[in-house]
């Protein structure tokens, strides 16, 4: 029945929600080379694009109704009594979004030879319009109402002036989604908005050998750039009048951006044809980099290459890079959003939370400092969200990366065989970012530096009744995210009776990923929790002979768990609810994902068709307890490591003329 629809879990509705959003892809790419003379040329691209995404949802919305005969009453609660007012939530499946971007690139050069020097000059014209189309409830349909005390036929609506009619908030029909057209007109439509990005490029690019040195020619290049940037981002018509119900509003984005740069690089070759050193060259880069939006900045990088001899060879690197903010991270217009208080409130019933043991220690110490009782209910109103850019306050980004390895080249008759192990080392330093709601707030409780936090300045609470009142948002830089790791890649082919081998295998070791929030922060890394394995791989074994090639994909993805965190720093895979002592589950073995394919090429035609079948072995994602910070659908684990689709069969075909 009715009543059943509303409180269970698996309502229709929800079967219907994308969790893969449907996308259609069209690309059409031509390219295109005319020799001027036996020294110049000039050549041309052209790439047209259109992406189609269509989501489909499910969502709530509610009111507010006193009961019959409560406080001032209201006629259209009749037989609802009690001192209590009511917040009916009904369910609805108008909710979702189509998006169409069509994007198009042009570019056209010129290069050429003088003497021993090679030229390059390019133009490059891309343009990108996206038109996003939402299904919206309309708010002047639902909150001037809230705790009215009769009917509102006669009136018209604040916003959109068209005729008022009294909503069914209390039919369990309505509840359970079942709307009658004349209501669903009422309270639903549609808005379409669009953002359209504009991009040009000049670059200058000359390399050549600028002169001899004893070890070697000393080789060189050097470049210019000029890149204008505009984006127009104008959300819908009801988004603009602040007109729709529990989403954001927010005005038009508009902003442009100069960026002119100039950069150089030389090759030194330093010793050669000496003992332990076949050859050592020495690469030097630097950038200067101008963004009118932003400001200016100068990066390196210095490499060294090493051939110590018997195909044996180190390198290493050091090199720093520069962000500015883009257009949209500055630019971004105000816009306001609705989060409920359960959503970003940690404190609420943290008292019972600990208890239970879903809420740390931390979390419930700082709430208590904060004077938040125990029992705390929460807000019955929704938390207003203030973001916007952040032009005048945002940093760039920038980043150093170290990285230093070694690569063994063997000379085996019959047989191509190579390996390498490097060592990287990158930091990141202001990141930019857009915190939501709850991490502002969350955060701010789980800090051991609450009296300091700065997170914690970003919100209020009412006096009264201590909801979480207002969050101000937007892009901010964050401290500093560092990971450290070592890549390990070996490659081999050789030649067979069925045909030519080949087979590589690249893995990955994570050593750190950490992030600082704020300098009076401390770092949390994050390495072997789900998200952030310690070890991933990847194993391909392709087979060719004649028009066929056959592969073999073993994608591999290490053991994480999250027990540590839980526990806050401690090992605690267990907690107590309702007396009763709870085994979690907060970890996943390794997984390995298995993908076989078949090409064949059709040389006379130009085709060139793939049959293969993914996930063989139709692996699910590992199911998960819902604490310890686990990002779930359903029950199962939600990161991108993890296949989704299960086992599935794809087909590829490509033509060439």
């Amino acid at each position: 029945n009715a009543s059943d629809a509303v409180t269970n879990a698996d309502h229709p509705f929800q079967d219907l929600e994308s969790l893969i959003p449907e996308t259609e892809l069209t690309t059409a790419y031509a390219q295109g080379d005319f020799e001027i003379s036996d020294s110049m040329e000039a050549y041309a691209e052209i790439l047209l694009n259109r992406r189609e995404t269509t989501a489909k949802g499910y969502r709530q919305f509610w009111s507010y109704l006193y009961n019959e005969d409560f406080f001032a009453g209201s006629s259209l609660s009749e037989g609802w009594t009690g001192a209590q007012w009511l917040s009916p939530t009904p369910i609805t499946d108008h909710s979702g979004s189509k998006i169409t971007v069509d994007y198009r690139r042009f570019l056209a050069g010129l290069s050429g030879e003088v003497g021993d020097w090679y030229w390059d000059l390019t133009y490059q014209n891309s343009h990108s319009k996206g038109k996003y189309r939402n299904k919206v409830i309309f708010d002047d349909a639902i909150s001037p109402y809230n705790f009215a005390t009769g009917s509102c036929v006669g009136e018209v609506t604040p916003v959109r002036g068209v005729n008022c009619i009294d909503v069914p908030w209390l039919d369990p029909q309505f509840l359970a989604g079942n709307i009658s057209g004349e209501v669903r007109d009422f309270l639903f439509g549609e808005e379409e908005g669009n953002t359209v990005y504009k991009q040009q490029t000049v670059e200058f690019s000359i390399t050549g050998d600028l002169f001899e040195l004893p070890s070697g020619m000393m080789a060189g290049a050097f470049g210019a750039s000029l890149q204008k940037d505009s984006i127009v981002d104008t959300p819908g018509a009801v988004t603009l009048a602040s007109n729709a119900w529990g989403s954001s509003s927010a005005g038009i984005t508009q902003g442009k951006s100069d960026t002119k740069a100039v950069y150089g690089e030389i090759n030194v070759p330093l010793l050669n044809d000496m003992p332990f050193v076949q050859s050592l060259d020495l690469t030097a880069s630097a950038r200067y980099t101008d963004v009118s939006a932003y400001g200016s900045d100068t990066t390196y990088k210095v490499g060294i290459n090493w051939l110590i001899g018997n195909g044996v060879r180190f390198r290493a690197s050091r090199g720093t890079s520069f962000r500015s903010p883009a257009l949209y991270e500055l630019y971004l217009n105000n816009q306001t959003s609705f989060a409920s208080q359960r959503s970003i409130d940690p404190c609420i019933n943290w008292g019972t939370g600990v208890a239970a043991g879903t809420t740390s220690d931390i979390v419930a110490a700082n709430c208590a400092a904060d004077g938040i009782p125990a029992d705390y209910a929460g807000g019955a109103i929704t938390a207003t969200v203030y973001s916007g850019g952040g032009a005048g306050q945002l940093q760039a980004e920038t980043s150093v990366a170290k990285t230093a390895g070694l690569v063994w080249i063997p000379e085996f008759e019959g047989h191509d065989f190579s390996m390498s192990v490097d060592y990287f080392d990158i930091t990141i330093d202001g990141e930019v970012t857009l915190l939501t709601a709850g991490q502002i707030v969350g955060n701010c409780y789980n800090s051991e530096n609450f009296a300091t936090e700065p997170l914690c300045d970003q919100f209020d609470r009412n006096a009264t009744d201590l909801r979480v009142e207002t969050v101000r948002g937007g892009y901010l830089n964050i401290a500093d995210q560092r990971n450290r790791g070592i890549d390990i890649a070996a490659a081999y082919s050789t030649d067979t009776e069925y045909g030519t081998l080949r087979v590589r295998y690249e893995h990955t070791v994570q050593l750190e990923a950490a992030r600082q929030l704020f300098p009076t922060s401390d770092p949390i890394d994050r390495t072997g929790e789900f998200g952030q394995p310690e070890n991933v791989g990847n194993l391909t074994v392709e087979l060719q002979k004649d028009d066929w090639t056959f592969n073999w994909l073993a994608r591999y993805v290490g053991s994480v768990d999250n027990y540590e965190r839980y526990g806050q720093g401690t090992f605690r895979n267990s907690t107590t609810i309702r007396g009763e002592r709870v085994r979690l589950k907060l970890d996943s073995d390794k997984v390995i994902y298995h993908t076989l394919s078949a090409t064949r090429d059709f040389e006379d035609l130009g085709l060139t068709a793939t049959l293969g079948v993914a996930n063989v072995f139709d692996k699910e994602p590992p199911k998960v307890s819902s604490v310890g910070g686990v990002s779930r659908e359903g029950n199962s684990a939600f990161y991108s490591q993890y296949d989704w689709l299960g086992r599935r069969v794809f087909a590829n075909l490509s033509y060439q003329f």
